[in-house]
């Protein structure tokens, strides 16, 4: 049962397991139920909070302004994850090796490895 809540609910329910004896089984649900609903209310209103900052005022621009969100934030983990990778590489061929096989990962093709000739030692 507990696993189905969120992570902070079942901290708040492993803290509170041993006042169950106190309360009796069927309190202590109904509490940790009434503490669920209210971390999910509190989730709610930051996410309209956010919308209510951004100036959107209907769902419809909401929808359209989550998918926005997701595709900037995915952006930035891109360019974050290059600019990490870039900062540890100096030799400019193998960034370039890299950033070819990147595009071709990111158009969906394989990459292409290349294969140690096994003539020499």
């Amino acid at each position: 049962l507990e696993r189905r809540y969120p992570k902070e609910v079942q901290d708040l329910y492993e803290t509170m397991r041993r006042f169950a004896r106190i309360l009796g089984p069927v309190e202590h649900d109904k509490f940790i139920e009434s503490h669920a609903l209210e971390f999910e209310l509190r989730r709610e209103i930051k996410r309209l909070q956010e919308y209510r900052a951004a100036g959107i005022t209907n769902f419809c621009s909401a929808r359209t302004y989550d998918h926005l969100k997701k595709s900037r934030d995915e952006e930035r983990l891109k360019r974050t994850m290059l600019s990490e990778v870039l900062q540890y590489i100096q030799d400019s061929s193998a960034c370039q090796q890299w950033l070819s096989r990147q595009a071709d990962i990111d158009s969906g093709l394989t990459p292409t490895v290349p294969v140690p000739s096994t003539t020499g030692k």
